[in-house]
């Protein structure tokens, strides 16, 4: 086609044609810097949408099965009240998945039944149907259709937190304890131990939460805390500048720069500093199981290896093993001469540690009970080990009794997009069922305290496993007694849902409005193009172009423009997308402050490009170009050459 001919010959710079050329870059430059906006734009804000997406249903559950009111009304339900089977108790959704007989009831020894009771919900063959088994039952055949399908009843409920926090002073030779307490009122939730996102959602152990773990296990003589099988300690550091040097560490007949001080004539203690230095005139030297003191031009001193020796500085060891019995085996500096050797606990920390973390390692439980909590309460200072109790009140015949749970913090996670936010504490099942089961103040109500959640793999399929167990539960006759939704459903989550598809919307039609406009330059360019171009114009139709041929020259040129600056501002925008984390910490440091709330949009903005973004800038910016490019190109289509070669 001659047409594309042209267009390559109109587009390219020539000094002739300068005014041109300056217009068509100016037009690209405005087109790519405004396709970069939209894309990286688009890209951000769809990557937060996933990202608060997959929070919201990390530990809520994309599909949720809730009871109705006519499940609490049901002959299988309250049944559990009449039967010894029961212990005259109502059960739970995992007590009655977990239950041998759907109807525990025996009127040979239990009490007899209340007249309002409601009759029970036989099937065909005469059998109490089991909604609870059935609902179990029907996901369990959904598994081949749904890909990573997992789903566990989950019970929440309440109790007071009182935690006893002891910390020690730091940057101190003998750092001084300090005891505070804290205390919380809490919503519990079960550990949803089948949750595949749980993994991701437990923050990983600090150097400040070993180091509060081995100053715990120093002051008690129970077993190491579970955690340290899973962890690795690479490096200490000493607490303070000040810390007392074990005689064993010094190498034999190495000389190190000391001080001496005395007392009553005595050298009482020995200061080794961590850096040597011209001026020093006095050392020390191990021999055997003695030191040996000298200062130039005095005699040597012998010591007992009783003197304490303290070096003064800061003094950083690389672990070689793991501690056992709070003795670690170590290799260092000092003056630049290596020590090696056995050192306790006492006036170090750890500086640096790598985790191989797992739900098991954080929730096994001794004489207490490992509960996780959100990671707010790290920011404000609590560490792994801290203990305390949730207490709860229960009635008795005597009046209302309070009773307590011994627990331990046995690590954080990340809540996300939570109903109760940051006052969710993970516990083992048994507490809520104790809890719930004494009648509590703290209690929920039924139906939102006893749920069974579904995750999945692809949240896009919550509206399909939905549709599918409504479908399953009618054929089970058990439909009444289940309310199935999808976290667009959440009566906490509904308006955040609509308003990100609003967003959406917005976001998208604000791009177009701003490509429309960016467009538009090019229907200045290709007007002044026209015009540039009338004799050559007028040749081509005097030798047989079509009119057709002339307008695509030009729509052509238009189309070409869009697409050329699509390109590159797609290309922009994959690199900014790649170093999105040195534009933000450029644009804090230019306002001074964080750019983005860590709260809301996470520890960094995501990094992948939009697919949504892609093809929205790949099909809008060329069609609008075209469509720009089509004025000045039926114009052209409409010169008569006779008056344009006239003219000219």
């Amino acid at each position: 086609m001659f047409e594309l001919s042209f267009v390559k010959k109109y587009l390219t710079p020539r000094k002739k044609q300068l005014s041109v050329s300056l217009i068509a870059l100016l037009s690209i430059a405005v087109i790519t810097l405004v396709v970069w906006l939209v894309v990286l734009f688009l890209s951000v804000t769809e990557g937060i949408e996933r990202n608060w997406l997959n929070k919201l249903t990390a530990l809520n559950a994309p599909v949720r099965l809730q009871p109705t009111p006519e499940y609490f009304s049901s002959y299988y339900y309250k049944v559990d009240q009449y039967s010894a089977a029961s212990q005259y108790m109502s059960q739970t959704l995992g007590q009655k998945a977990q239950a041998l007989i759907s109807d525990p009831y025996n009127p040979e020894f239990d009490e007899g039944l209340p007249m309002i009771m409601a009759k029970p919900d036989l099937n065909q063959i005469g059998q109490l149907k089991d909604p609870v088994k059935m609902a179990f039952s029907a996901l369990e055949e959904l598994k081949a259709s749904f890909p990573g399908l997992a789903f566990q009843d989950i019970e929440m409920s309440g109790a007071l937190l009182r935690l006893e926090l002891l910390r020690q002073e730091t940057n101190s030779l003998t750092p001084v304890e300090m005891q505070s307490q804290l205390t919380n009122v809490s919503y519990l939730s079960s550990l949803p131990e089948k949750n595949p996102s749980l993994q991701s959602l437990l923050l990983a152990p600090t150097e400040e939460d070993l180091n509060h773990l081995l100053y715990l296990s120093e002051r008690s003589d129970e077993d190491p805390h579970p955690l340290f099988s899973h962890s690795h300690i690479e490096k200490l550091k000493t607490r303070s500048d000040l810390w007392q040097l074990p005689f064993d560490l010094l190498p034999e007949k190495i000389p190190f720069e000391a001080q001496a001080y005395k007392h009553e004539g005595e050298i009482s203690h020995l200061i080794v500093p961590t850096t040597s230095s011209k001026e020093a005139s006095c050392t020390i030297e191990r021999r055997a199981d003695r030191l040996f003191f000298k200062c130039v031009g005095d005699p040597e001193v012998p010591l007992n290896s009783a003197v304490p020796l303290f070096s003064y500085g800061n003094v950083e060891f690389d672990v070689k093993e793991m501690p056992r019995a709070l003795l670690f085996s170590v290799k260092g500096k000092l003056q630049k001469k290596t020590i090696v050797g056995t050192v306790p606990f006492t006036g170090l920390q750890v500086s640096k540690a790598s985790f191989d973390l797992t739900v098991d390692s954080l929730c096994k439980t001794g004489k207490q009970t490992g509960i996780l909590l959100a990671k707010n309460f790290r920011e404000n200072g609590l560490r792994m080990g801290d203990a305390g109790y949730l207490a709860y009140s229960a009635p008795t015949l005597s009046g209302t009794k309070q009773l307590q749970i011994p627990v331990y913090v046995a690590g954080f996670y990340d809540p996300g997009i939570m109903a109760v936010g940051n006052k969710c504490i993970l516990v083992p099942p048994h507490i809520t069922q104790s809890i719930n089961a004494s009648e509590s103040a703290f209690t929920l109500d039924r139906g939102e305290s006893n749920n069974i959640f579904v995750w999945m793999s692809h949240l896009n399929d919550a509206q399909k496993l939905k549709e599918a167990l409504l479908e399953k539960f009618q054929e089970k006759g058990i439909d009444k007694y289940w309310t199935v939704q999808t976290y667009r459903e959440y009566d906490f989550a509904k308006d955040l849902m609509q308003q990100f598809q609003s967003d959406k919307y917005l976001f998208t039609l604000i791009g177009m409005i701003i490509l429309l406009v960016a467009c538009s330059n090019i229907i200045s360019l290709l007007v002044l193009l026209v015009s540039d171009k009338k004799k050559e114009i007028g040749i081509l139709r005097a030798m047989g172009a079509k009119r057709r041929s002339i307008a695509a020259i030009f729509a052509f040129c238009g189309a070409s423009l869009g697409l050329f600056s699509c390109l590159l501002g797609i290309l922009l925008a994959f690199v900014t997308l790649r170093n999105i984390d040195s534009v933000v910490h450029f644009l804090s440091v230019l306002q001074g402050h964080e750019a983005f709330n860590t709260q809301f949009f996470g520890q960094s903005l995501p990094h992948e490009i939009s697919s949504r973004a892609l093809i929205f800038a790949a099909i809008a910016t060329p069609l609008l170009s075209l469509i720009a490019g089509l004025v000045p190109a039926i114009k052209a289509a409409r010169l008569d050459p006779c008056e344009t070669l006239r003219s000219e």
